[in-house]
């Protein structure tokens, strides 16, 4: 099912554009963003402040032959204009008001995933649980037992039960929302890490999203001691495939499911040169290596695979990512990607599912790899810049992290679930800046407290044009908390790719100042577009960037496994946008 709720062709050429581009935290101790120096894509020549161009690679900036083709329409899917400037991050606790206590009673909640299931234009949520434990577990808060994973429809008022979705009881350990069958909508998958035991041995499945119903379609890999999703099309053929990654308790063996076309998947782990050992708790997939293919990244055993460009991977190995554990269930866990010092790379950011937090008092920080663009085989290089980030040792686990700007400033923020503020509050880590290219981020409030939540989900829920999060709790003694975004916030852009096929996801969007478009002294940002992010969380498939005092800004699309290079410029802010033809529901 396709909707658009309002389309233009934004053939307008603004005259008085305001770059922004100056901001004071890159003034005195700080220092400008550096990249790589190379020259630019020229010019298309069109009076058109929209072009398309085509590339056969991509390397942060590029020097390509361009080639004019259609350019495609843009649709303005919604509008939040913003009249404040960034301040202090605030929020405020609107589970009840949003509706989201009841629903999540009898809860030991490990999944969160976001899209828009019945297209209405707002986003929903499918939340999963843990039910496998004693029912006594679970009686919580007036809740007489394990609760099923839940689908809640979003709207202007806030979410509401579809109680039509009620698969069986399992262990739901992660969500990603994608349109599998080509048809248009959004389907889902639940990863469940099976246990045998009759609560616990439901299988990883594929739902069919039909006309906003979701209806089991495929059973994938049965037995699998699934974690978190990843979504990509790893062979170009247009059909999304899924990589699932397993848990080293329940044997190792992460799979990746070739997708043949109506809900059919098959094992493609060997063929596509991937080994058959890997553990993990997290999966990050995107472009890392700049040749618009998508690369994937586990956490866990934090093992990095660098697609060829031939439907088959290379492991890219590196010391950088070693961890060095202090007892028997310390893993990196969830794993976001994001440009965080505008160098146009994408950078890495992986949780820690750390128990020596708690059962040891032994401090384990997330960890920040930066992206120094690759060595003469083509493989990513990356630097551990964690504590020169001033990313400080946390005293209890934060499994799921998340990039995005909270206050719209022009610099990406990291979300981490471990609390502050005395447990009433996730971890913000507000991006101060660049310091010799390295970014700085100082935190949201004070850490120490044993709370966390195990992942969330972050998204504009009521269309102030800022970023809320709701926090997945594991203790049903507990409530999952919806968190609205009250802070002081600048202007911002976010983007819906939905070409054909795949929904966009493997596209790069990055952002430049007004008139600065390939210009990498001009780069505010690139984000991929992927299906899911942190740990067990499936993310929506757009990219979103704050822009500070910017009222328009160049854009620049990268689309995937060798595809179209589509260019904007002087692109009004404050909308969401859906390329090409409006939003995708």
């Amino acid at each position: 099912m396709k909707r658009r709720l309002a389309t233009a062709a934004l053939f307008v050429v603004l005259t008085a554009c305001s770059s922004g581009g100056s901001d004071p935290r890159t003034a005195a101790n700080t220092t400008a963003p550096t990249a790589p120096t190379s020259s630019t894509s020229p010019s298309t020549g069109t009076s058109s402040p929209m072009s398309t161009t085509t590339t056969s690679t991509s390397r942060p900036p590029s020097t390509t032959t361009t080639q004019q083709l259609e350019t495609p329409p843009l649709g303005v899917c919604w509008e939040e204009p913003v009249a404040d400037s960034p301040g202090a991050l605030a929020f405020e606790d609107a589970t009840q008001a949003m509706g989201l206590i009841e629903p999540l009673l009898g809860f030991r909640g490990h999944a969160a995933g976001l899209g828009d299931i019945n297209g209405d234009g707002w986003p929903d949520l499918v939340v999963g649980t843990y039910a496998d434990r004693p029912v006594a577990d679970y009686q919580h808060r007036g809740a007489d037992g394990p609760s099923t994973d839940r689908l809640l429809l979003g709207g202007p008022d806030g979410f509401r039960v579809d109680l039509e979705f009620a698969p069986p009881p399992g262990r739901t350990s992660g969500v990603a929302m994608a349109d599998l069958d080509g048809d248009g909508d959004l389907d889902v998958v639940l990863a469940r890490n099976y246990r045998d035991n009759p609560r616990g041995n439901a299988p990883t499945v594929a739902f069919e999203n039909d006309g906003g119903r979701l209806i089991p379609a495929s059973e994938l890999a049965p037995r699998l001691g699934a974690r978190s999703i990843g979504v990509l099309d790893f062979n170009a053929d247009g059909l999304l495939d899924l990589f699932i990654s397993e848990d080293r308790w329940s044997g190792g063996a992460s799979t990746l499911l070739q997708n043949q076309g109506g809900f059919r998947f098959v094992d493609a782990t060997d063929r596509a040169g991937l080994p058959g050992d890997i553990h993990g708790l997290g999966v990050g997939v995107a472009d890392l290596t700049g040749d618009t293919w998508p690369d994937i990244f586990v956490s866990g055993s934090n093992r990095l695979f660098v697609a060829k460009g031939d439907s088959t991977f290379r492991e890219a190995t590196s010391p950088v990512f070693e961890w060095e554990p202090y007892g028997d269930e310390d893993d990196p866990a969830g794993v976001a990607i994001a440009d965080l010092n505008r160098d146009g790379l994408l950078d890495l950011v992986v949780g820690q599912h750390f128990n020596s937090t708690l059962d040891f008092d032994i401090p384990a920080p997330i960890h920040l790899y930066l992206n120094e663009g690759t060595d003469s085989q083509g493989n990513p290089q990356f630097r551990d810049v964690t504590a020169d980030a001033q990313l400080p040792g946390l005293s209890t686990k934060a499994p799921h992290v998340e990039i995005a700007d909270f206050d719209n400033d022009g610099w990406p923020d990291i979300l981490a679930t471990a609390s502050s503020s005395g447990g009433t509050r996730p971890t913000i880590f507000h991006h101060e800046g660049l310091k010799g290219g390295i970014p700085l981020f100082d935190t949201s409030g004070d850490l120490g407290d044993p709370q966390y939540w195990v992942t969330g989900a972050t998204f504009d829920a009521d269309r102030d044009g800022r970023l809320d999060m709701l926090l997945v709790e594991w203790e049903p003694r507990l409530p999952s908390q919806m968190f609205l975004n009250e802070s002081g916030a600048g202007h911002w852009l976010s983007i819906e790719v939905v070409p054909a096929t795949g929904s966009g996801l493997g596209s790069v969007v990055r952002v430049y100042d007004a008139g600065g478009l390939g210009n990498p002294d001009a780069l505010i940002g690139s984000q991929p577009i992927v299906a899911s992010t942190g740990y067990g969380a499936g993310s929506l498939a757009m990219a979103r960037f704050g822009l500070g005092d910017r009222t328009a800004v160049d854009v620049e699309v990268l689309l995937p496994s060798g595809g179209d290079r589509w260019e904007f410029p002087h692109l009004p802010v404050d909308r969401h946008v859906g390329l090409p033809d409006g939003c995708d529901g």
